[in-house]
């Protein structure tokens, strides 16, 4: 089943931002990305570029003011609005889905991390940290923050996928599970207070490296 990245979500019917600027002060709504993101292709059309681009596990289009982002430069996106079955004629093909985007910044790879971290709460773990010291945290509680990328009411619980933009996604590395009771939705930022729990079986096939247990939203 193919992941749907946050930014295309139904919330998402509404340009924002001013567009176009290399500055890194983020539109009303704050940036969309869940993590750094890197041009993969480009395409000049005057004023404006077609971008594909990986953002962790995701690869989509985006065409957005020209702000001369070259392939492996690290982009920062503002919300858009999707359009699908796009011609490409520049490629002599077609994108199944083009996120229109008027508000982009091109930065490098420490300010892309750094602007949609946000402001973690006090005593916060990286994800990537969380698993390389798993053996070490395990059954200890843990703070976590990052950018939800969905969360899913089951069995009692809302189980979220959390990412920071830290850990490897061919690993598993970058997306921890965390069990809570608070409502959140893809694409908010959190922070969880909660017990870390190391090789977790939870019947029915559902099993993870790493789980933080009966988290609690941190406000």
């Amino acid at each position: 089943m193919r992941t749907i990245h946050p930014v295309i979500g139904a919330a998402l019917g509404v340009l924002f931002g001013c567009g176009g600027e290399r500055a890194t002060e983020p539109p009303p709504e704050g940036w969309a990305n869940v993590a750094p993101a890197v041009v993969e292709q480009s395409v000049s059309r005057g004023e404006t570029q077609l971008l594909a681009v990986q953002e962790s596990q995701w690869r989509f289009w985006v065409q957005v003011p020209n702000v001369g982002a070259e392939v492996g430069d690290h982009v920062l996106l503002g919300k858009g609005k999707p359009r699908y079955d796009v011609e490409v004629p520049e490629l002599g093909t077609r994108a199944s889905q083009v996120i229109d985007i008027t508000h982009v910044a091109v930065v490098d790879a420490e300010t892309a991390l750094l602007a949609i971290a946000g402001d973690p709460p006090d005593g916060a773990v990286a994800v990537e940290t969380v698993f390389a010291e798993l053996g070490q945290r395990k059954d200890q509680p843990i703070v976590v923050y990052g950018t939800v990328t969905k969360a899913t009411s089951a069995v009692g619980s809302v189980w979220v996928h959390l990412q920071d933009g830290t850990g490897d996604p061919e690993s598993g590395t970058h997306d921890l599970m965390v069990q809570t009771q608070a409502k959140v939705t893809a694409g908010q930022r959190a922070g969880f207070r909660g017990t870390l729990r190391k090789d977790a079986d939870l019947g029915f096939g559902y099993q993870y490296q790493a789980l933080v247990e009966e988290a609690e939203l941190i406000e």
